[in-house]
């Protein structure tokens, strides 16, 4: 399963908490960097403007989300219209995570490092990156991040529902309401 998910909802917590999701960070396939250090943080390096945008992208992002998919159950990816697009035109299935509202996920990056201008912009790229007509959306609340909304869609059982389990287990549902 795909989920192309917003920016400040969860995706790292989910992929480092569940071995069978990986936050597939399309930073390291969209940019360049001149500096070394920045590569080895990645909330760090977010919204840094001295870097080169790699030409091979966004195909060689596409190329290594196929090698994803058959070694994880969910797989996180950017929100980026241009590749959910691209994946519309492949047939390939994914889920849109987006906010209800931009300024919750501005606080939420600001808190945990971003800079101040990749965290104001989240503003521009949340009317910018909007679910298209056709997207299958989990929409995320204030208080919830996508972990919350994967448990209360019934595509993940939580921590306390399995026995003995210390991680919650992913349910792959392909049923699917908006």
């Amino acid at each position: 399963m795909i989920i192309s998910a917003f920016s400040a909802l969860g995706k790292t917590y989910l992929g480092n908490k569940n071995p069978n999701v990986v936050d597939f960070e399309a930073s390291f396939y969209k940019w360049i960097y001149d500096d070394k250090e920045l590569e080895k943080d990645v909330e760090k390096r977010k919204g840094v403007l001295d870097r080169i945008q790699n030409p091979e992208y966004p195909n060689n992002y596409l190329e290594e989300l196929e090698k994803k998919q058959k070694e994880y159950s969910i797989v996180l990816i950017t929100p980026e219209r241009k590749i959910r697009q691209i994946l519309q035109e492949k047939n390939i299935e994914y889920l849109l995570a987006y906010p209800k509202e931009p300024s919750f996920v501005v606080e939420r990056a600001l808190k945990r490092g971003n800079n101040s201008y990749f965290a104001k912009g989240l503003e521009k790229t949340f009317k910018q990156w909007y679910p298209m007509e056709n997207e299958k959306v989990l929409w995320v609340e204030k208080n919830e991040y996508l972990e919350d909304v994967l448990i209360k869609n019934g595509q993940m059982i939580p921590d306390n529902k399995i026995k003995g389990g210390e991680k919650n287990e992913i349910i792959i549902n392909k049923t699917w309401t908006n």
